[in-house]
């Protein structure tokens, strides 16, 4: 399978909205990134320099990359970008492919969904226990606020992929293993 030169857009409403989204989440995690880094920077920066390095920046960088990396899973998989392993499968036709790939997409957004779930009952849970960090007493449950909606529009991106897989028979537009038409 080639993927196709640019990504095409999906052709229906529902996987439009979807795409949109992990795309605006992707962005949000890509600056929780780079200002965990700038972070890092000013303050190994500042440590060296002035010997004053920033109170707490490890914490507050943990935070954001937990943060960053559940938002950046909804976009990898509208974008067909998660790993794969077609040993097996490589030899099967393209329509026996695309059943196992939307049984895997039932798979993974069962997965996707229990981990919201459970991440939403842990975000409670730490709010109503008010859980902070150790040095700048930063509430634990904001980096919840990102991976909750991000592990459940997964779970979304998921049940759509697996969907237009049984229902059409063809990859979703966009993904690596759709043909431009």
């Amino acid at each position: 399978m080639t993927a196709p030169s640019s990504p095409a857009a999906p052709s229906d409403p529902v996987g439009a909205v979807l795409r949109r989204l992990s795309a605006a989440l992707a962005v949000l995690g890509g600056l929780l990134l780079a200002g965990g880094a700038v972070l890092t920077v000013v303050s190994v920066t500042g440590r060296y320099l002035f010997s004053a390095p920033i109170s707490g920046d490890v914490e507050l960088v943990e935070l954001a990359a937990g943060a960053a990396v559940a938002a950046f899973l909804p976009y990898c998989q509208v974008r067909g970008g998660n790993v794969i392993v077609d040993f097996f499968t490589a030899a099967t036709s393209a329509r026996a492919r695309i059943r196992i790939d939307a049984l895997h997409g039932l798979v993974f957004a069962f997965c996707a969904g229990l981990v919201a779930w459970q991440m939403a009952l842990g975000g409670i849970d730490t709010y109503a226990s008010n859980d902070e960090t150790m040095v700048l007493g930063v509430p634990v449950w904001i980096s919840y606020v990102v991976m909750v909606p991000a592990f459940g529009l997964l779970c979304l991106v998921c049940l759509h992929g697996a969907a237009i897989r049984l229902r059409h028979g063809v990859e979703p537009a966009g993904t690596a293993g759709a043909t431009a038409e």
